[in-house]
């Protein structure tokens, strides 16, 4: 169900003449609840958006307190009344952007507001079946329950759209520096090439980095990397470049080490189990820290099932 007020607030944020049609368009989303961390979400997704032309949806999921089969009359008017309070509270947050415009045309960044009744894992999953949607935008900050939905949601892990998540006090700004950590699990080359395409857009620098953690596998680990390099001109892509690291600690402690010493702007990483993200978000002491500390946003891609 969405509230007919959609509709005035997207005539008001849709150029008269588009130079680009939204129909062809790729889609960024991002799941708002009108807090500070919404707002450094969105301003993420439309810096995005802005250099790679694609449409943000911000969405907001509600529901009623009240059975619809206990009244139906009250649960309908909850419903009608959280609709317009959010819509309310998206043209608001609309009005920020109404001059940011797409780089090299001037039309202004499209921005659909929507609100989505009914359970998230329902609703997220009619969007990612109305819409092309190529990445989505969490704040750490979100509730777990929508992290874990965007997470481990069938559907969005099905059209492997990889997950941007926004450390609190972060603040936007375009890419200068990107690192993919590789795990050599067949679809890397996948992966880059959807990050060149990012980091092409921003002239930014992409590192793809494989951590070693047994010195007897060194050398077969450097082949690995040197087939995956072997995949891609790195004259066309001369900001692109590849490599293995040794750390006899883990995977954790080189990456660590690495991003404590080049500073990227965003750590590209594989979710390869449930717990990845209580993990990586509640180790006090591991990348999360680094994160929050540097406002580095990670990427997260999920294995392909």
């Amino acid at each position: 169900m969405v509230s007919t007020l959609e509709s005035s607030i997207k005539e008001q944020h849709t150029h008269t003449t588009p130079l680009i049609s939204e129909k062809n368009m790729e889609h960024i989303l991002v799941p708002i609840n009108f807090t500070p961390a919404t707002d450094i979400s969105l301003a993420h997704a439309v810096g995005i958006a802005q250099t790679s032309h694609k449409v943000v949806i911000m969405c907001h999921f509600v529901t009623s307190t009240i059975p619809a089969g206990a009244n139906m009359n009250l649960h309908k008017r909850e419903i009608k009344e959280k609709h317009e309070k959010a819509y309310m509270e998206m043209r608001v947050l609309l009005s920020r952007y109404e001059n940011h415009t797409y780089n090299g045309t001037g039309q202004p960044v499209m921005i659909e507001p929507l609100v989505m009744e009914g359970h998230p894992d329902d609703a997220t999953e009619k969007i990612m079946q109305d819409n092309v949607i190529a990445m989505i935008v969490l704040s750490h900050k979100d509730s777990s329950e929508i992290k874990d939905l965007f997470l481990n949601n069938k559907v969005v892990r099905e059209a492997n759209c990889p997950i941007l998540t926004i450390p609190e006090d972060a603040t936007y700004k375009p890419l200068e520096y990107v690192v993919y950590a590789a795990n050599f699990d067949g679809n890397d080359a996948t992966r880059i090439r959807d990050l060149i395409e990012l980091t092409s857009n921003f002239d930014a620098k992409l590192d793809c980095l494989h951590v070693c953690t047994d010195g007897k596998k060194l050398r077969e680990e450097n082949e690995k990397m040197q087939e995956l390099q072997a995949e891609f001109d790195v004259v066309l892509f001369s900001k692109l470049s590849f490599k293995v690291i040794r750390d006899s600690k883990s995977v954790t402690n080189g990456l660590e080490n690495y991003l404590s010493n080049h500073k990227p702007d965003i750590l590209v990483m594989l979710k390869t189990e449930k717990t990845f993200f209580k993990k990586l978000f509640g180790n006090k002491e591991s990348i999360r820290k680094m994160a929050l500390d540097n406002g580095m946003p990670i990427m997260i891609y999920r294995e392909p099932k």
